[in-house]
């Protein structure tokens, strides 16, 4: 598997665990790769980066899988697709299909039990539209349209097409394929896919292909064929010494956060512009960190409507020392003996991982789907818990503090 960004890489193996697989989680691509695991996932950071800068990556990334002899490829992006027109989700699975040298692959972003689904090409979340739902005011990656095929066609130099759920049922798809063989160098299938049942139907059907894309949503039903028996229990979390850092402004982590301090944890809200300005520093947060326990520091923007701001050379420098601040205070609680650091928003994941510098994670149960606990094999005794900032509950803080084994 390779992963657009750090907190999507732990959903997809998280569903992956779910399924029975043993899971191996990496950072970085090692010079070698050795060890008895069914799924290996590359987590990088392509999200938000250049189209040619992704490419140069996955095609790393994909260079390294097949000398590890891995049988199967699947590129995992958000299961709300970043749909702007310079997005990369097409070029990168372009270059997929062409490097692995297959006819077409499917697009399929569905996660349902996250709310994410697709019909006839329209992507929902929780039955709306992806461009009318909350997602269309994301600062980084706001979403435009919700027809696949439609994205696809300012991402991607191949034509994109509908697969119905009914063509599925009743066994249609080979001639469906076939047809399009005859008139297309390389073609994208996007499958309807609402609820479980189409999951395992289209696992069922194109489980074998070389080459898949999409969100986490099949990945429970492609590790079939790799279950395996783990113990039920390893240990419980009875007194965790946390730290939760929250860098994602999404309504679900302004909840989330609310829920966390009415149930009397102790929070710290971090004003950008003091960052900025150089008026609040690390030092002094995490001060706070340590007179207090189990304390969420989060970006005092959760939760809020869009600033006006947002996009201007001023919110992505602020942005950029939100995640800078939310790495250093990882980077401390580690040296300080937490034991549990849990982490909301993609971006901030990614800056918190990069600055502690584990390599490689196994992973452990789900808090939430699609967000498991890891633990670097570096550092047996440490716990991270990532997330993209709409997963999970609104208890979703205090989930993950108390639950959650390896």
């Amino acid at each position: 598997m390779i992963a657009d960004d750090f907190t999507g890489a732990g959903d997809i193996a998280s569903f992956f665990r779910k399924g029975g697989a043993r899971t191996l989680l990496l950072t970085e691509i090692p010079a070698a790769f050795r060890g008895d695991y069914d799924c290996v996932v590359l987590a990088l950071k392509t999200r938000s980066v250049a189209p040619g800068e992704a490419v140069g990556q996955v095609k790393r990334a994909a260079a390294f899988l097949r000398d590890s002899g891995m049988e199967r490829i699947y590129f995992k992006y958000c299961s709300t697709f970043d749909s702007t027109p310079e997005g990369n989700i097409g070029v990168v699975s372009d270059f997929l299909m062409e490097e692995l040298e297959v006819p077409f692959t499917l697009l399929c972003p569905s996660l349902p039990v996250n709310g994410r689904t697709v019909k006839d090409g329209i992507l929902y979340v929780h039955g709306v539209p992806l461009a009318e739902s909350p997602m269309k005011d994301h600062p980084l990656n706001p979403m435009w349209a919700s027809g696949i095929p439609k994205l696809m066609c300012s991402q991607s130099q191949y034509p994109c097409f509908v697969l119905k759920r009914e063509d599925m049922v009743l066994g249609k798809v080979r001639e469906i394929l076939k047809g399009y063989e005859e008139k297309y160098e390389k073609f994208y299938l996007v499958p309807d896919y609402e609820d479980e049942e189409d999951g395992k139907r289209i696992a069922e059907l194109f489980g074998d292909c070389a080459l898949l894309t999409g969100g986490s949503g099949l990945a429970e039903y492609l590790a079939d064929g790799h279950k395996r028996e783990y113990p039920e229990v390893r240990e419980g979390t009875k007194d965790p010494k946390a730290i939760l850092l929250c860098g994602s402004c999404s309504q679900m982590s302004g909840k989330q956060i609310a829920y966390y301090r009415e149930k009397g944890y102790d929070t710290y809200g971090v004003d950008s512009k003091k960052l900025a300005d150089g008026s609040l520093r690390s030092k002094e947060v995490f001060d706070y960190v340590l007179e207090h326990k189990n304390v969420l520091v989060y970006s005092s923007a959760a939760g809020k409507a869009p600033d006006l701001g947002a996009g201007t050379e001023d919110f992505y420098r602020e942005s950029r020392l939100m995640e800078e601040l939310m790495a250093e205070l990882s980077r401390m609680a580690a040296e300080q003996g937490f034991d549990r650091i849990i982490v909301a928003g993609g971006e901030t994941s990614g800056a918190v991982t990069l600055r502690l510098g584990y390599g490689a994670y196994e992973i452990g149960e789900s808090v939430a789907p699609g967000v498991p606990v890891m633990r670097p094999l570096e550092n047996r005794k440490m716990t991270l818990i990532l997330k993209s900032g709409n997963f999970g509950k609104e208890d979703f803080f205090e989930k993950a503090l108390w639950e959650g084994r390896i």
